[in-house]
């Protein structure tokens, strides 16, 4: 087929983007975008090769196979071979063990299975997997197995047949894409039946050019490179993906193939030198940038800094030439002798496949290999993998709204009821097990009930789709379950401010937590929520905390309010871990005071205002903070002592720390002792 350098220029404008935006440049925060034109290239270029190659009786499947796996899998293979050094010295179990998978996942061309049945593309998690980026590839060769079947079938029927079929096959692949973005975005994003309507929109193009001379318009054309280019600079991660959204960067993409002729404006721009130089790196380029990015988060104790950013993505630029030079080219071309037949270099595929395959399958059946690691990360991964046993049996997750209570598991021993509860989300579900036992060592009676993601009372529904209209129906079978009983004392536990403000906490360290914002509103406006940032939203669920505290007051009951527990941002034992694989000491570990107190402030300041003589408030920033460390709240004093067992869940030490105060505020309320 004739060379076209525009199109070298579009590869460069869809892989700038993609690495800018996965090393955080807030100005491409569409730039995964890049992905898509990738697709509608690779469908243009692959059929225009299929299409002439049959019109010209010259087209045979393992031909085509032959020069997939020249241009895709020696660079490849050689990224994934540059990885393993690098994830046996940084890596901890759990990332070797998705590592390993991935490996065996790349090699049967499967990555976009695995990842999608691991986390969204855009999770933190993501982040530290160096061949999430994979996932496309994975896509496009499920395509050329198909695809080319499918042309050889539609030979004998002629040309209208073929373009009407591919046609149909799109919109139905588009339809899909648009229902699933709904209905299963993690899915539609990864798997390849709505993605497909991308490269049969390039396949389209392809066919409608076969045997025609392209032709130049520049208003077209224009209109292509800024439908792409707005895609890069205005969508988000919270665009849907893909759906009816991608047709802009799609549509523009294919713009451009049909109408950037020679003398157009976005011929010239895109045939700059410069931009032409990138793309025939880009494939390589791809390729490498991921894996730097990932093993740089692996390997920094927090986020990597723009300066570091910058450093890698320049070394990725130069991985790329080299690797376009000594890998891409003689292996494509066909220089290496040894390899220049084509079941020699299927052959040697299929034969470093396996043996990649077979490294994977040893680090995935080891579980990470985790002999790797100084017994200090072992350790402190143990508090990560083993939170306390009550927390699975007590923290709720289905909206039980009519629980068989009381739950036996969930209160101290040998007892039919108690007149002490505590209820609240996971941050009361983590402490639970220890407060049991603390309970019992003293003396005193709990019943323990908690419901991940709900503050602690009915009337509020929450922005997670998976527990949005969950807290209201659990809490009130909690509250008739209070009012039917001889409760006397209530437990507050809550992660009071998230629900207020919805926002992940960043300790300003690096540390920042990896969750989708979760706010609260009334239940009553379950159908017209309030926004993230919506300040009557928050003076409505402040309100609602209040007013819910005092009518348990009003109405007899004794209540001890915990104020908010303060939040790591980073996930303790996991960099406790990667401190001790690296020889790095940061203990003890803890975060700003200011920051919790800035990020609480509004609560604390509305719990403050309650007074009365049923009413005692605990502050865990009064035992975690200034306390351990001057004006820091602590996250950890030794491997040994962990107080955190991810990023914002007290671990069993930690809880220890609030148990004394809450038994002695429950004593003093129920008349066992005459101070708090």
């Amino acid at each position: 087929m004739q060379h076209r350098p525009e199109i070298d220029g579009l590869r460069a404008v869809a892989v700038v983007p993609v690495i800018l935006f996965h090393a955080g440049v807030a100005w491409f925060s569409g730039g995964y975008v890049g992905v898509d034109v990738f697709f509608v290239i690779s469908g243009y270029l692959i059929t225009t090769i299929i299409a002439t190659a049959q019109d010209k009786g010259a087209f045979t499947i393992l031909g085509f196979y032959e020069r997939r796996a020249r241009r895709i899998m020696p660079v490849l293979f050689t990224v994934i071979l540059c990885c393993l050094p690098f994830a046996w010295a940084w890596m901890l179990p759990a990332q070797m063990t998705s590592f390993a998978e991935s490996i065996i996942a790349v090699c049967l061309f499967v990555s976009n299975v695995l990842f999608w049945q691991e986390s969204g593309y855009f999770a933190a998690a993501a982040e530290k997997q160096p061949l999430l980026h994979t996932w496309s590839l994975a896509v496009e060769e499920q395509y050329y197995v198909v695809f080319p079947l499918l042309l050889m079938g539609l030979q004998r029927y002629g040309a209208r047949v073929r373009f009407a079929t591919v046609l149909l096959a799109a919109l139905v692949s588009f339809a899909l894409a648009v229902y699933g973005a709904v209905a299963f975005p993690n899915a539609a994003f990864y798997l390849p039946h709505t993605r497909a309507w991308e490269l049969l929109a390039g396949s389209l193009c392809a066919l409608i050019l076969l045997k025609r001379p392209q032709p130049g318009n520049d208003v077209l054309s224009l209109i292509g490179i800024v439908a792409v280019l707005a895609g890069v600079f205005l969508y988000d991660e919270g665009t849907p993906f893909p759906s009816a959204w991608t047709v802009a960067p799609v549509g523009g993409t294919a713009l451009i193939i049909l109408f950037a002729g020679p003398g157009t404006l976005v011929h010239r721009f895109l045939s700059l030198r410069l931009l032409t130089g990138i793309g025939l790196i880009s494939y390589s380029l791809y390729l490498w940038h991921q894996p730097l990015f990932a093993f740089a988060r692996i390997r920094s104790l927090t986020e990597p800094t723009p300066l570091v950013m910058t450093i890698l993505t320049i070394a990725a630029v130069l991985l790329a030439i080299l690797s376009w030079r000594f890998v891409e080219t003689p292996f494509r071309t066909g220089r290496i002798t040894l390899l220049a037949s084509g079941p020699r270099i299927l052959g040697a595929t299929a034969a470093v496949a396996a043996i990649l395959m077979a490294i994977g399958a040893v680090g995935r059946l080891d579980e990470g290999l985790a002999f790797r690691l100084p017994p200090e990360a072992l350790a402190a991964l143990d508090v990560q993998a083993h939170p306390d046993p009550a927390m699975a049996t007590c923290l709720f997750d289905k909206g039980e709204a009519t629980l068989p209570h009381p739950v036996r598991a969930c209160m101290t021993p040998d007892i039919d009821k108690s007149d002490t509860i505590m209820i609240g989300d996971s941050h009361a579900g983590a402490i639970t097990g220890e407060a049991l036992r603390a309970f019992t060592a003293a003396g005193l009676d709990l019943y323990a009930l908690s419901h991940s993601s709900c503050a602690g009372f009915s009337g509020l529904v929450v922005s997670n789709a998976k527990y949005r209209l969950r807290c209201n129906s659990f809490f009130k079978g909690v509250e008739d379950y209070i009012a039917a009983n001889d409760i006397r004392t209530i437990i507050m536990v809550s992660r009071w401010s998230l629900y207020l403000d919805g926002t992940a906490f960043d300790n300003g360290e690096g540390g920042i937590e990896a969750l989708k914002p979760t706010y609260a509103d009334l239940y009553a406006r379950r159908d017209d929520m309030g926004g993230e940032n919506d300040p009557a939203r928050k003076d409505r669920v402040l309100a609602a905390f209040l007013a819910d505290i005092r009518a348990y007051l009003d109405r007899g009951y004794n209540v001890v309010l915990v104020y908010p527990i303060p939040e790591a941002g980073w996930n303790v034992p996991d960099l406790l871990a990667r401190a001790a694989m690296t020889g790095t000491d940061v203990e003890p570990l803890g975060t700003s005071a200011d920051r919790y107190r800035a990020r609480n402030a509004a609560v604390i300041a509305a719990f403050d205002t309650l007074e009365h003589p049923r009413l005692v408030k605990i502050r865990p920033d009064a035992i975690l903070c200034d306390s351990f460390v001057a004006a820091r709240c602590v996250n950890s004093l030794s491997t040994d002592r962990i107080f955190y067992f991810d990023d914002d869940h007290l671990s069993d030490a930690g809880a220890a720390l609030l148990m004394q105060p809450i038994i002695d505020a429950v004593r003093h309320l129920t008349g066992r002792t005459t101070a708090p």
